[in-house]
């Protein structure tokens, strides 16, 4: 019998590929000697040929399902064709040594490099009640951020939060998962994944709209955007001489307004004036990665891990560690601001 997993079907999940009932890791497992282990959220589908997985199993546990809930929530907005998954990340597991979250972010990496064929496919399920998962669609990586959420214990953890589109197929044959982990074939493969392969497009499940590859995909939040206004975002420009606050770049169109503790975490600080600063778009991208902080003497603290390839971001963050930044006179940041997001730094 030729099995596949449908967009909101809900599937047996009995824990064991070895029992005849179980139509979850049975199914995926099917005839490999390679197999899909039944370990965590994040799982794959292993390959004799390959250190690559075949394919990618991602299960988010609804509230209650889980002895140990987990402290993060997972966003699976199927109706609008998009879904964000958090990583592995625990206290003692930090997120860039976790080999989970690694499996994903190569995917991630393959994906932003242009080598798509190398990209394991995404399958998500939700798991609503012990025993049963629900199909959540065939996704492919958008992009990744690094985000913190606060365990048990109230200690905030950097974590990987992934992005997903789902493609616009509700079904996925099994048999294709097979024959990737034997022989990376493209059979029976929907044909929205063949497209993504090919040429990058992204037909988004369940409208097949196409995302605009060029200018940025289309994002769609189920949580209310926390907006600041224009006359803060001006007042604060203004307060920094219209100017980025580490490079000196005065270009309207490039300079942002960077938040200390992000709006989305924080949203009562979205407009609080010692809580944002002013950069250009690419170090405002770089600083919310985390690639590089302000400490409280607001000297630049850089990530052991980022060495840049391009001279510009040398320059002005990699070769200025210690440097201290001057900020206008009538600018400040709250040290107390600076100090909650330095702690939630692994590396510094």
């Amino acid at each position: 019998m030729s099995h596949a997993f449908r967009i909101g079907q809900s599937y047996r999940d009995t824990g064991s590929y070895r029992k005849t009932e179980d139509q979850f890791l049975r199914w995926i497992r099917g005839p490999l000697d390679s197999g899909i282990k039944n370990v965590g959220g994040i799982r794959d589908l292993g390959t004799i040929r390959s250190d690559t997985p075949a394919a990618l199993v991602l299960v988010s546990n609804d509230k209650g399902v889980s002895q140990h809930d987990d402290p993060w929530d997972d966003t699976l907005a199927v109706d609008s064709g998009y879904i964000s998954y958090w990583g592995d990340a625990k206290e003692g597991n930090p997120y860039d040594e976790s080999e989970q979250n690694d499996k994903i972010k190569q995917a991630f990496d393959r994906k932003a490099s242009g080598r798509r064929e190398e990209v394991p496919p995404v399958l998500v399920f939700r798991k609503p009640q012990s025993g049963v998962v629900e199909f959540c669609g065939l996704c492919v990586p958008a992009h990744l951020e690094i985000r913190s959420y606060q365990d048990d214990s109230g200690t905030q953890i950097p974590n990987y939060l992934f992005h997903f589109s789902i493609l616009n197929t509700q079904s996925v044959p099994v048999s294709w998962l097979h024959n990737r982990a034997r022989t990376n074939s493209s059979e029976n493969a929907p044909d929205v994944w063949k497209q993504w392969v090919r040429t990058g497009d992204v037909k988004q499940w369940p409208t097949g709209e196409l995302l605009d590859s060029v200018g940025g995909t289309i994002r769609r939040y189920e949580q209310p955007e926390v907006v600041v206004s224009e006359a803060f975002r001006a007042e604060t420009f203004e307060r920094y001489g219209q100017a980025c606050t580490l490079t000196g770049i005065r270009e309207a169109a490039l300079l942002d307004l960077a938040h200390v503790l992000p709006r989305s975490q924080r949203p009562e600080l979205a407009e609080h004036p010692e809580n944002v600063f002013v950069l250009n778009s690419l170090h405002h991208r770089a600083f919310d990665a985390h690639l590089f902080t302000i400490d409280n003497d607001h000297k630049i603290r850089t990530s052991p891990s980022f060495e840049p390839a391009h001279p510009f971001l040398r320059e002005t963050i990699a070769e200025r560690e210690d440097e201290q930044i001057v900020f206008p006179p009538s600018a400040e940041i709250r040290s107390e601001f600076l100090q909650e997001l330095n702690t939630r730094l692994s590396w510094l």
